[in-house]
């Protein structure tokens, strides 16, 4: 009877550890499967579906040998179609105003032997109004070197202290030109991109807001027709990334070995209680 009371304690103990650990994935997210557009077109060759961005998957390498670029995961976005001040650029709507937006975090992607380069720099700016005047929070340094060998997946984030906006506009600076191993000019074909988180601290609750129509700013305007370009040569390497105490892809992995240590110390309890009962039976 008091082990049976023990193991009843243990589990009521465990249970909302267990509920804590799960809700704790989704925390604070709170750009998962909102609507965004691309205000310059992703290639035709590697498509946009409206959700690939925000769904929370990050690139993975295939199976088979094939590299990154092949996994569905990311969005391509080709060097002819870079606005005029030379970006990429993502207006993502969080659905209502957030009066405590706590940092953003993109994944992009280094795999210089098929021609894609991680860009330059990537600007986050905020407005609670479509079409108003957005304000910069922050640029991410991305750029990596142009000269490794391995493809390398990234996700780094900004933090910021309770930015305040609807609208979230993305600027990713596209690398440009660049020397080549041989000394030759070789231009940055691809950029791709595979997810864009954005962050609240859960301290304010916001306002609703109404959707207005029509393109974020001037600048944001798409200035070419979007075309498939060749791939260029070159390769990749792994830089440190941007330090964050904001939850990026990687705390998942933390947040799931949380979780597996709670489901072995629950199985452990259950394996000493039915041994217990077995013994005391002979």
């Amino acid at each position: 009877m008091k082990m049976k009371k023990t193991f009843a304690i243990a589990l009521a103990l465990l249970l909302p550890l267990l509920a804590m650990i799960c809700a704790s994935a989704e925390e604070n997210v709170i750009s998962h499967a909102k609507h965004y557009d691309l205000i310059t077109p992703a290639s035709a060759a590697y498509p946009d579906d409206g959700k690939l961005l925000v769904d929370g998957i990050f690139g993975t390498k295939p199976d088979g040998g094939s590299g990154y670029y092949s996994s569905g995961a990311y969005i391509g976005f080709n060097q002819s179609d870079v606005n005029s001040a030379g970006n990429f650029v993502i207006l993502l709507d969080l659905g209502r105003n957030y009066e405590d937006i706590s940092g953003f975090t993109v994944g992009f992607l280094n795999e210089i032997g098929v021609g894609i380069y991680a860009p330059k720099s990537v600007t986050f700016s905020v407005c609670d109004e479509r079409n108003g005047e957005y304000e910069s929070i922050g640029t991410l340094n991305t750029e990596k070197p142009t000269d490794a060998a391995d493809a390398v997946t990234y996700a780094e984030t900004l933090a910021c202290d309770d930015a305040s906006g609807r609208y979230v506009m993305v600027e990713i600076e596209h690398l440009g030109e660049l020397v080549g191993k041989d000394g030759e000019v070789l231009s940055a074909g691809w950029t791709f991109i595979d997810e864009i988180i954005v962050y609240s601290s859960g301290n304010a609750a916001g306002d609703d807001g109404d959707s207005s129509s029509g393109q974020a700013g001037e600048d944001s305007g798409s200035s070419g027709e979007n075309a498939d370009s060749s791939v260029v040569d070159e390769s990749d390497k792994t830089p440190d990334s941007t330090e964050s105490e904001i939850p990026t892809p990687g705390d998942r992995g933390s947040i799931f070995a949380l979780l597996m240590l709670a489901l072995s110390a629950f199985a452990m309890m259950a394996a000493l209680f039915v041994g217990r009962r077995k013994n005391a039976e002979f």
